[in-house]
């Protein structure tokens, strides 16, 4: 089964305590899952996309098979096909996030930026992912760093 999901991107930098990625991935996307919190409420809470989240600990690797440029209804976008086990790490991730409830949220970090915050109302399974980016982002620069890391 296909998942799609769009997400507007925007940057915030955060830690890296991730593992290491299976040989058979081309690339990786950071996975984590965290809440809203209240502007100012901690050292901790950062504004994503004009949203404000917890910024996690650590994260999860996604292992990315590929990442193409595409469109989304005229708009700039990413396509992300996982591997089996970047799927499986999506998978379980959107599963917590949902089950979270309201204030929960999957945070997306590609390269050294968090890139979204997308709140999840049901656990997504497949492994494609489509990500919309905002008019200020390039496609292309977004591919190099999903395949650079």
């Amino acid at each position: 089964m296909l998942a799609i999901v769009v997400v507007w991107l925007s940057g915030c930098s955060a830690a890296d305590d991730s593992d290491q990625l299976s040989s058979n991935s081309s690339g990786m996307i950071a996975l984590a899952v965290s809440e809203t919190c209240a502007e100012g409420s901690s050292p901790e809470c950062a504004s994503v996309n004009d949203q404000h989240v917890v910024l996690p600990a650590s994260f999860e690797r996604a292992g990315v098979k590929d990442a193409v440029v595409a469109e989304a209804g005229g708009q700039n976008a990413v396509e992300v096909t996982f591997t089996d086990e970047g799927a499986a790490v999506f998978a379980a991730l959107t599963e917590e996030a949902a089950q979270a409830g309201g204030d929960a949220r999957l945070v997306i970090k590609i390269g050294d930026e968090i890139r979204a915050t997308v709140m999840v109302v049901e656990p997504l399974s497949g492994d494609s992912v489509m990500i919309a980016l905002s008019p200020d982002d390039s496609a292309q620069e977004v591919v190099d760093l999903i395949s650079n890391d």
